[in-house]
């Protein structure tokens, strides 16, 4: 197998390992108010209150672009110009279905090190 046939599951399994370890130590954050938190290379982004629903575009240079629509009961990578386009098919992450998703709460664009995590507010 060539270094690209490699590539694939590779990313898939860094993937999954960032995505356990997202959870096991960082668990899904609590907000006072129902959020998105956006963040790029690690370091917040943006927070963003459901209560403000919007679109934003992330823009790194170079031609790493994405593109998140936030909503009032959720938000959805719309669009990215990463190769695999896995971010844009994980789908709307909602407050009606973020514990049953398979990674819960967050959208993750690995090649571009983005990720977008729903905050739900503390009861």
């Amino acid at each position: 197998m060539s270094k690209k046939n490699w590539m694939i599951p590779g990313l898939l399994v860094l993937a999954a390992v960032v995505l356990l370890l997202i959870t096991y130590f960082g668990g899904i954050t609590k907000a006072e108010e129902d959020m998105v938190i956006i963040t790029v290379n690690g370091e917040e982004y943006a927070r963003i209150p459901l209560s403000s629903p919007q679109t934003v575009t992330i823009d790194q240079g170079d031609g790493i672009v994405n593109v998140v629509e936030i909503s009032d009961h959720g938000a959805v990578m719309l669009s990215s110009t990463c190769d695999n386009q896995q971010c844009v098919h994980m789908g709307e992450v909602t407050l009606d279905n973020w514990e049953t998703r398979p990674n819960q709460a967050f959208i993750i664009c690995l090649p571009h090190r983005v990720t977008v995590e729903l905050a739900v507010k503390e009861e």
